[in-house]
């Protein structure tokens, strides 16, 4: 199974690369911001953490919704970590532990189905250190101009200081180019980024077999599926062996 880490900056249009080659090529997405989502949900271990820590600090941490619930008031809780790089590690410590737990049991429910590819897309690839389970990373590039912009235009309620402190939360742009297997670059439109990554698709990963009409052409083997199935713990052992040789290839 080929783990592809897709990362990139905030607004540089990581997501918008995801979801084309989930629906164009049917690959599964494992989405850390979905996951980062549920994991602070209302009953939560981390909703009560998050809520223990943060309520003397941000006084309208949690707020009402229109359901009656009371959840994270995220908006708040974004605008005060991502102006104090301190407590922003706090909420990190305290998500992250919650995130990775699902990541990895969501890549060995794909190793189990044996989906012959699986994209992690993680905004935090590098920088969590989660990039030793990828086979190949690939990162979506644009301009800083571009990306400003974007995440003006597509969060109308944040200043540009508070935009400008979001994207300086993160790893360099630069930087997490120079890590990364591969680059997609995505200062233009949507025809061009999605020219791209089809380019990319027929250039890398040709040895998938990308059936151009239906997207990926799974090739299962059924026998040794059926007995992972049957024997869990030789499904586990098997996970297990996958990610530790990803881990060695990486440190050699």
């Amino acid at each position: 199974m080929l783990i592809l880490g897709l990362t990139g900056g905030i607004a540089t249009g990581k997501s918008t690369v995801s979801h084309y080659l989930s629906e164009k090529y049917h690959i599964p997405i494992i989405d850390a911001d979905k996951i980062a989502r549920e994991i602070v949900e209302p009953g939560t271990p981390c909703f009560k953490a998050i809520v223990d820590h943060f309520k003397p600090l941000i006084p309208d941490i949690t707020i009402i919704d229109e359901n009656g619930n009371t959840i994270l008031n995220r908006s708040a809780l974004g605008a005060f970590v991502f102006a104090n790089k301190k407590e922003l590690k706090v909420l990190n410590s305290i998500t992250h532990p919650a995130v990775r737990k699902r990541i990895l049991y969501l890549l060995f429910k794909s190793y189990i189905s044996n989906d012959p590819v699986v994209i992690l897309d993680i905004p935090l690839l590098f920088e969590s250190g989660m990039d030793w389970l990828c086979s190949r990373t690939l990162t979506i590039s644009c301009n800083s101009k571009t990306q400003l912009e974007r995440l003006l235009s597509r969060n109308s309620e944040l200043t540009k200081e508070q935009a400008s402190n979001r994207i300086n939360s993160q790893m360099d742009l630069s930087k997490k180019l120079k890590l990364s297997d591969y680059v997609i670059n995505n200062d233009f439109g949507l025809k061009e980024l999605e020219e791209n990554v089809d380019n990319f698709v027929k250039t890398n990963l040709l040895a998938l077999n990308v059936n151009k009409d239906i997207g990926w052409n799974y090739k299962i083997s059924l026998w040794w599926n059926w007995y992972q199935l049957i024997f869990p713990p030789f499904a586990f052992a098997g996970a297990i062996a996958a990610l530790i040789r990803k881990w060695i290839s990486k440190c050699l």
